[in-house]
């Protein structure tokens, strides 16, 4: 407060928003989904022994009244060495993915900066504060559309083009989906294919759940008309929607790109925008196979608006 104080009286100060920035700078928007599919890559390895420890355990616990003792002890310390590999390789990720994430983005964080600074001094300001440091401050002395619009302006008029598009959590058909938070799972998968493209305007996800809680709604009970019904009071073009069911580890789902509008799923070439795919693999597996679901419908999509 009192640094705050100090610099409005020697210098003339602006102020912007850094978590707009960080959100809507579209370059780096991109480069944080590059680092996603980064740590996606690397997770593979690590969900299969992952896959393999689950699998052990669950035998070992089925056959431990009939093992000897020293058949139990060979049993857990095979065990116990799987974990051990588990956590080398968890770890090495977590570094690994920090390295190329610093890497990525760096040269953005730059920018930002090095942007940020010259708009400043171009408009006589001393000082850039972030709005988060401000108690108050005057909307006059914000500067944070400015930067952005240099950030952007390789962008401009993308935003016209760009289609409103909310993404909601997948209907959980089933006791098992729903305990593994399954419906949300997939939103998270489908959100981040259709928030990598600048052609779309994807709705907070965080929001959408308000909206189908302010219902009375849940992931159990929400159904397409529902989902509709919100579509079309926040303004969206197309809804995702979809259903997932699960059986022991292997998932079930269907999704849809739906048209606000009318309700019905959208078409290209006369052909529904939607897809059921069966007895995927919980992990990596089904995070593969959603994401190319996904991009495979916004891709055609996008390609039924001419590109």
């Amino acid at each position: 407060m009192v640094l705050l104080i100090l610099f409005s009286q020697a210098s003339k100060v602006a102020f912007v928003n850094m978590e707009k920035i960080y959100n809507d700078y579209i370059d780096l928007k991109e480069a944080r989904q590059s680092i996603l599919r980064y740590k996606a890559s690397l997770e593979v390895k690590r969900d299969s022994i992952k896959r393999k420890v689950d699998s052990l355990e669950k035998e070992l616990e089925k056959q431990w009244p009939i093992l000897t003792d020293a058949e139990r002890i060979l049993r857990t310390r095979e065990i116990e060495g799987y974990k051990r590999q588990l956590d080398s390789i968890s770890s090495l990720i977590i570094k690994q993915v920090e390295s190329r994430g610093k890497e990525i983005i760096s040269p953005y964080v730059q920018r930002i900066r090095e942007t940020t600074e010259r708009i400043a001094r171009s408009m006589g300001y001393e000082v850039v504060l972030d709005i988060s440091s401000a108690v108050w401050y005057d909307p006059r002395n914000d500067i944070t559309q400015l930067v952005l619009d240099e950030l952007n302006k390789a962008y401009k008029g993308v935003e016209a083009l760009q289609k409103r598009i909310i993404i909601f959590p997948f209907r959980e058909e089933d006791d098992q989906s729903a305990s593994y938070a399954m419906g949300d799972t997939l939103m998270e998968y489908s959100f981040s294919v259709f928030n990598e493209s600048i052609r779309f305007r994807v709705y907070d996800k965080n929001a959408v759940r308000s909206y189908i809680s302010s219902k009375g709604l849940t992931k159990r009970t929400i159904t397409e008309t529902d989902a509709q019904s919100i579509a079309q009071s926040v303004g969206a073009d197309v809804f995702l929607f979809g259903s997932v069911s699960v059986k022991g580890n292997l998932v079930t789902f269907t999704i849809t790109l739906y048209d606000a509008k009318t309700g019905s799923p959208v078409q290209v070439g006369g052909t529904p925008l939607s897809q059921r795919v069966e007895n995927i693999p919980t992990g990596s597996a089904l995070q593969n196979t959603i994401r190319t679901v996904a991009t495979e419908i916004r891709n055609r999509y996008i390609q039924s608006l001419g590109g």
